[in-house]
């Protein structure tokens, strides 16, 4: 089956981004519930300190996707661009270039990453005082190089299906692996696994949905099967890949990373509160994120047609949708979060903190408002911005961290990472995206589009 047009009209992108976004997000919902359904199931089994441990792995895990290098979302922007002037072997042959560069990239990633696992002290590192835990600790690590190393070139294939806005293939099989994922965890603990049996069903399992879906890209797309003698043209591409890794490498270190900084600065135990809540909160920020992803190649395309009007209404539409749907929901869940923990926990609920539940809820809500600039500044070639202020605010971020956590615990880790982002990665890049909606920014299409 080839893959249809170029969607061109502002109907036809609509309905693109109805059907993209109304896949990711049921996906995301199953593997939402399938990971709220997790949280008893494990916190029983490893108590406060291991699951503490285990989520600081896994969020150890979902950051070192950056190794990428930005290469997934420079590989998005520039194969929407080709598929917009009609390219279709040169997307192709650009896509099988992006796939070789990752799998040597993971090879080299074992390389080095095997003597660090090896040697490291990481139960040292990570805060944790149980023996039998500690002993554990050292194959869980291998699990997470393992995983990352085989799921650099994996991590192509969302990048893919949403520069053909084919984004629903994602969703679909996100949630099927979800399903699979919470039997593993239920398996896990019946069977009284270690903590490497939780990380492969955490972290191993959740590489199907990427594998299932390139090859039902493969089979949609008649055109990524044809190996034309192409080289393809990977000027700029590095260029635009390191801007996307400085973006990417702010968003890792404020989301996903956040777990592992915590049993860093605080200890594990001191994680265990923080998930939970994050499970809570994060559900929507994952939604929102979701809901945005398809706007990113729809502002691609429009931008380089030269259709500002659809950027400037979707950029409106996303907004309100942010303020009404998520930020001031965020607010009204802050006093209904305890009696949900305990109905969702019971009796394994951990003890969580005013200061603590506040500062989450307050830093979701910046964030909501942070992805709405972010995917406009990333569509339309703006990505310095995102890489000047994400380093400045990772290294304010680390320093508050350092200091307020061993007063204030998860919290202090929390404000440390809000703080310089309320100061100065929001107020920068709300100005440069008002600048672009304006028309004086001097934007030109992202460098996806300069072919010679």
């Amino acid at each position: 089956m080839s893959a249809p047009e170029p969607i061109a009209s502002p109907q036809g992108r609509w309905r693109s981004l109805g059907a993209g976004a109304g896949a990711l997000i049921g996906g995301r919902l199953v593997s939402a519930a399938c990971g709220l359904a997790q949280v008893p199931i494990a916190l029983a089994y490893l108590r406060p300190e291991g699951f503490g441990v285990w989520m600081a792995l896994m969020g150890l895990l979902w950051s070192l996707g950056i190794l990428d290098c930005g290469l997934g979302f420079a590989l998005q922007n520039r194969v929407a661009g080709l598929l917009a002037s009609g390219k279709q072997a040169e997307s192709a042959a650009l896509a099988r270039r992006a796939i070789l560069i990752l799998v040597t990239a993971g090879g080299a990633l074992m390389l080095i990453g095997a003597p660090v696992v090896i040697w490291g002290r990481w139960a040292d590192w990570l805060g944790v005082t149980d023996t039998l835990l500690r002993g554990q600790i050292r194959a869980a690590v291998a699990v997470v190089l393992v995983a990352t190393a085989a799921g650099l070139p994996l991590s192509l294939a969302p990048r893919l299906a949403a520069a053909v806005q084919q984004t629903w293939i994602t969703g679909l099989w996100t949630a099927a692996s979800s399903v699979t994922g919470l039997g593993a965890v239920m398996l896990a603990a019946h069977l009284g696994a270690p903590l490497a049996g939780f990380m492969i069903a955490g972290c191993v399992l959740p590489l199907g949905p990427h594998v299932l879906t390139w090859l039902q890209l493969h089979l949609r797309l008649a055109w990524l099967k044809r190996h034309r003698e192409i080289r393809p043209d990977v000027r700029g591409l590095w260029q635009e890949s390191g801007l996307f890794l400085m973006p990417q490498l702010g968003a890792a270190f404020i989301g996903t990373f956040v777990p592992t900084l915590i049993a860093f600065f605080a200890g594990a135990a001191a994680v265990a509160p923080y998930s939970v809540l994050q499970r809570l909160f994060g559900l929507a920020l994952q939604i929102h994120s979701l809901l945005l992803l398809p706007v990113w190649p729809a502002y691609t395309e429009a931008f380089a047609r030269h259709d500002m009007p659809f950027v400037r209404q979707a950029f409106r539409l996303s907004c309100w949708a942010t303020l009404f749907c998520f930020a001031l929901p965020a607010i009204v869940l802050v006093p209904l979060a305890r009696p949900i923990l305990h109905l969702w926990l019971g009796t394994n609920a951990p003890a969580v903190g005013t200061a603590l539940l506040w500062s989450i809820a307050g830093w979701h809500v910046l964030q909501f408002g942070g992805q709405v600039i972010a995917v406009l500044l990333n569509a339309t070639g703006r990505l310095h911005v995102l890489a000047y202020t994400n380093w400045a605010g990772i290294a304010v971020a680390l320093a508050l961290g350092a200091v307020w956590a061993p007063r204030f615990g998860a919290a202090g880790v929390v404000a440390g990472l809000a703080v310089p982002y309320l100061l100065l990665n929001l107020p920068v890049t709300a100005w440069q995206a008002w600048r672009i909606l304006r028309g004086r920014s001097g934007a030109e299409p992202a460098p996806a589009f300069s072919q010679s």
